[in-house]
Order: structure tokens, then C-alpha cells, then sequence
């Protein structure tokens, strides 16, 4: 079975992928300048597009990254709860007058 990251790993690859979208349009920005002042507008224009583009998807990508990163964490609590769940179940069950938390209402003892 192939390595499932973890949500700090997620979270890390996302703040990468942040660095790299400012890091491209820094380099836009700059390459742009530079060929506006040899007077080189129709590069320029297209230098600050396709750089305007990549940063774009490399901040959907980090959104995505961290919106997932976000649903494992909550699954992680989920799959806790329900080993709790479980486990109380496998003892017998909830308490006299306790809530059964599979069926929704109390036990009829």
C-alpha cells in the first residue's frame, strides 16, 4: 500500500505550493520589467500572463491541498469516535440510563 500523507504533511506540501505561486509571479513580475524596458511589450504581456496563470493554479492547488487536508483531519476524529463507539459496545452497551448513541434513544431497561 502506497504512503497516506498525514494532515501535517498536506498542510506543508500546501504552504510549498504558496511559496512557489509567489516565487512565479516575483519572477513575472520581474522578467515583465525587464522586457518592457527593451521596448518588448507583446513578450512582456505574454510573460506576465502565463506567470499570472501558473501562480493561479499553484494557489487552487494549495486551497485543494489544505481543503483535504482539513477532511482527513475530521475523518481521524470520526474514526476515533467511532472506536469509542464500539468499544462501548462491545462491553455491553451504554450504562443504565445512559443514551444509546447507535439507535438514538434510551434502552428500554
Amino acid at each position: 500500500m502506497e504512503h497516506i500523507p498525514s494532515p501535517k504533511e498536506l498542510r506543508s506540501a500546501a504552504r510549498a505550493c504558496t511559496f512557489l505561486a509567489y516565487a512565479a509571479g516575483l519572477a513575472g513580475v520581474a522578467g515583465g520589467t525587464l522586457m518592457l524596458r527593451d521596448d518588448e511589450l507583446a513578450m512582456a504581456l505574454v510573460l506576465y500572463t502565463v506567470t499570472f496563470a501558473v501562480g493561479a493554479a499553484l494557489m487552487g492547488v494549495a486551497v485543494l491541498v489544505r481543503a483535504v487536508a482539513g477532511i482527513s483531519t475530521q475523518l481521524h476524529r470520526v474514526e476515533s469516535d467511532v472506536r469509542v463507539l464500539v468499544g462501548d459496545r462491545v462491553r455491553g452497551g451504554p450504562g443504565p440510563g445512559e443514551r444509546d448513541p447507535w439507535t438514538g434513544h434510551h434502552p428500554p431497561y
